[in-house]
């Protein structure tokens, strides 16, 4: 799976000549070779799809060709589709192409316009993704979750196990780092000789190997927000939380045995403490979306956030889930999304692109006020 980062949409929403293609359709992730050719029959009729507005809208045959390249490219590499998430997400725009596998439920969806889609992926930035850190001498594994999925990220930066960092026949008294034959660290640092087992090792041995995991995984996600939650035995924990230099690590913890626990079971544990901490956040949110309406710094609806956000007034952007473009309808749809005042969805997305270039926030809540799709804080 891939952590799209604040500044990974932020290039998203910047502007740009030429028409751009957002490109959306559910996945396996666990893909057997039916999936797998389910998948890149869904991607291949997708881009027909695509193929076929971009003609019809009278764009040169050449240009669509060139434009849709990477897509085709992606169709053709067999090997990908054994290594998706829940959703396969492509941007592409003349020259420039980025591709993303996330644990989202997303919609077959082709968006054709002068601007990218966000919305089937913006609960990617709003906190409601995390990632779990298991702490065991056995199995270090780090885990990307949402509600209703989780899967495992392989990150080489972060040792799996104790004895990849201590060397198993190495002294049981103090750990030394000693370099490779090369004289260069090995890939996650140095190499430390000591004790082979956990339960046994010196308290400096167990800081040491937490710090390595720790140093492997701030790596990866510096520059993110997702939420991280730790899973392992209360001693563990404590001593990790005196390591750890990652912003957005959770008060909370699974405390118990991650050895013991199925991906599922560590998803439902963790999604507990996740929806608790959203659903405070959300209600001090829709409160202080009254307070600030109440003293006419609050907006409701599609056509009033957005003639905001393009102001550069909006502070907090509030989605409702599922209002546009959500969940998957089994056959492929293409949209060219406009900022006109009857189409809601398109003037929801324009909102969120000109609140993300003025440095606003964006959440996605289950319902706002009125039911209406969007609502915004407004610094203004």
């Amino acid at each position: 799976m891939d952590l799209m980062t604040r500044a990974e949409f932020e290039e998203l929403v910047g502007e740009g000549d030429g028409t751009r293609v957002s490109l959306f359709v559910p996945t396996h992730s666990a893909a057997t070779p039916h999936d797998r050719d389910e998948d890149r029959l869904r991607w291949k009729n997708l881009l027909t799809a695509a193929e076929s507005a971009l003609i019809e809208d009278e764009h040169d045959r050449r240009d669509v060709d060139a434009l849709l390249a990477p897509a085709w490219e992606l169709h053709a590499d067999r090997p990908a589709w054994s290594h998706q998430s829940d959703g396969l997400v492509m941007y592409l725009s003349p020259g420039w192409s980025a591709t993303y596998r996330v644990p989202l439920e997303l919609p077959e969806l082709a968006a054709i316009g002068s601007s990218f889609v966000l919305g089937p992926v913006l609960p990617l930035l709003s906190d409601q993704n995390y990632a779990v850190l298991t702490l065991s001498q056995k199995d270090v594994r780090v885990l990307r979750g949402s509600r209703d999925r989780i899967g495992e990220l392989r990150l080489p930066s972060v040792p799996a196990a104790f004895d990849d960092v201590f060397e198993p026949d190495g002294p049981q008294s103090d750990s030394v780092p000693r370099p490779n034959a090369s004289g260069r660290n090995g890939p996650t640092g140095a190499v430390y000789y000591g004790a082979s087992s956990l339960d046994n090792a010196h308290k400096e041995d167990v800081v040491e190997f937490f710090r390595e995991v720790s140093r492997g995984l701030e790596q990866h996600l510096a520059g993110r927000s997702i939420p991280l939650i730790l899973a392992g035995l209360p001693e563990w924990v404590a001593v990790y939380r005196e390591l750890n230099g990652y912003p957005h690590l959770l008060d909370d913890a699974v405390e118990r045995n991650p050895d013991d626990m199925s991906p599922d079971a560590l998803r439902s544990a963790a999604w507990k403490l996740v929806e608790k901490r959203l659903d405070d956040e959300s209600g001090l949110l829709v409160d202080r979306f009254h307070e600030q309406r109440a003293r006419g710094t609050g907006a409701l609806g599609a056509q009033e956030c957005h003639r905001a956000a393009q102001e550069g007034r909006v502070d907090t952007l509030l989605l409702a889930r599922d209002e546009c473009w959500a969940g998957g309808n089994g056959a492929p749809h293409v949209v060219r999304p406009t900022s006109e005042d009857d189409d809601t969805c398109g003037l929801v997305d324009a909102a969120t692109r000109a609140t993300l270039r003025n440095s606003g926030s964006v959440r996605v809540l289950d319902e706002l006020p009125d039911r209406a799709p969007v609502a915004a804080v407004l610094r203004y």
